[in-house]
């Protein structure tokens, strides 16, 4: 019978490739992207139309396509 051999393949470290990039990864690159992208377009408009205390509402006049005041105004029978 042969004596073992002191050559053990499993122990030689073989050159590591960088791996590919994966869909998730690429999914994680492009969440990312979209949440700055939303965190920069609200900022801008808090800057347009925004006043600290941004919830305070009180103080805001209803303008625009619907106006309820104006709605009630001309459904109702006032003669």
């Amino acid at each position: 019978m042969s004596q073992p051999s002191s050559y053990n393949p499993a122990a030689v470290e073989a050159p590591k490739q960088k791996q590919k990039t994966s869909v998730y990864t690429v999914m994680l690159f492009i969440s990312f992207c979209a949440i700055v992208l939303a965190c920069i377009l609200l900022w801008m408009e808090l800057q347009l139309w925004g006043d600290y205390p941004w919830w305070k509402t009180t103080e805001a006049a209803t303008q625009g396509a619907f106006n309820s005041n104006a709605l009630i105004e001309r459904t109702t029978d006032v003669a």
